[in-house]
């Protein structure tokens, strides 16, 4: 099967000054390490599963081009800086595939991650699923199979892309993701959802986070084809994962999350008594083999997004939706939290991907 790849047009404004970032020194590199910066491009990648593109943002340890951009700001979010199109420097690196989000989350919620990770010496690919709407929930459960086919086209186009393939050290290629995304990234390290423990998952409260909206459209879990969920998605290249505040944690099947053969650390965002049902992941992580669990005890559900900007809050609260989106960690600070949690994925990478 061919997959074909593809640079498009980055769709984020231009703005602020040059980015100056220092990097820790890393074997592979062959500059100073003061002259090294995150920089940024935009893949498409053509998907077989989906008869469509994908997009990819890919982050990756650059020279210094003076070409910054700024990925994912708006209204409610400060945006991650990054240097647009810039080269990348020599050398050859582990290799992160990044999964963020439910199934309607805006776009670019893990670029300060994203950013975190190339600063340690990683290259990133950040895969964009397709963006559902409110009204498109009849069809919103076919992301449960298509975003694991979603990372392993897009590692298969980057092995394959003459442009990319000499950066990417295929033997430490390791998967992080938030939500759906960590889902996803389980079903890659070989775990499997049960199909009828996940039609029931809206049968009891908080064990699904879109049960509510699926039964304002009158989906049906029961009524609707379920068959590309009783595929398995393992995908042998990935060698470590990284999993946070995964959802249907309860729908994995015993037997496979036993038989996952990675290393997989699970983090869940708050303390045991603010974690909610639908995330919690203690009793998924004590049936995997190798998998270690924490709780960052000062965060939430939504630390896991970017900083809101001073305006955000009030932008939410005009807009009807929820504003602890913004004000969750405003005690801590989103930027404390946002360290503590990369700090604790890098060390498992590392750990993981170590030659």
């Amino acid at each position: 099967m061919e997959i074909k790849l593809r640079r498009i047009p980055f769709s984020v404004s231009v703005s602020l000054s040059v980015l100056s970032v220092l990097f820790v020194a890393l074997p592979g590199f062959s500059v100073k390490a003061d002259e090294v910066v995150v920089g940024v491009t935009t893949l498409a990648i053509e998907s077989p599963e989906r008869e469509a593109s994908l997009n990819v943002t890919l982050w990756y340890p650059a020279r210094d081009s003076e070409k910054t951009t700024v990925v994912g700001g708006n209204a409610v979010f400060e945006g991650t800086v990054a240097q647009k199109n810039a080269q990348i420097v020599s050398g050859n690196f582990p290799t992160v595939l990044l999964s963020h989000g439910g199934m309607r989350s805006a776009q670019h919620q893990s670029a300060w991650l994203a950013a975190k990770l190339v600063e340690s010496g990683f290259i990133v690919a950040d895969v964009r699923a397709p963006s559902l709407g409110y009204a498109d929930a009849r069809i919103a459960n076919d992301e449960l199979w298509r975003r694991p086919i979603d990372i392993s086209t897009a590692i298969t186009a980057l092995e394959n892309n003459s442009e990319w393939s000499a950066y990417i050290d295929r033997q430490r290629i390791g998967a992080v993701g938030f939500f759906l995304g960590g889902t996803s990234v389980l079903s890659l390290a070989g775990a499997s959802i049960e199909k009828e423990s996940f039609i029931r998952s809206c049968d009891e409260i908080d064990r699904g986070m879109d049960c509510a909206w699926f039964k304002k459209f009158g989906v049906d879990l029961r009524k609707i084809d379920l068959t590309g969920l009783e595929k398995k998605h393992t995908d042998a290249r990935i060698k470590a994962a990284v999993i946070i505040d995964p959802e249907l944690t309860t729908s994995f099947s015993d037997q496979s999350l036993g038989s996952v053969d990675v290393p997989v650390r699970v983090i869940n965002l708050g303390a045991q008594k603010t974690i909610i049902s639908a995330l919690n992941a203690s009793s998924l992580a004590s049936k995997i083999p190798n998998s270690h669990y924490s709780m960052l005890q000062n965060a939430s559900q939504h630390s896991a997004f970017s900083v809101c900007k001073p305006k955000g809050a009030f932008i939410l609260k005009e807009e009807g939706a929820n504003v602890e989106i913004c004000v969750s960690d405003i005690k801590v600070g989103r930027e404390n939290i946002h360290n503590q949690m990369a700090n604790e994925i890098i060390e498992a990478l590392d750990r993981y991907l170590k030659k």
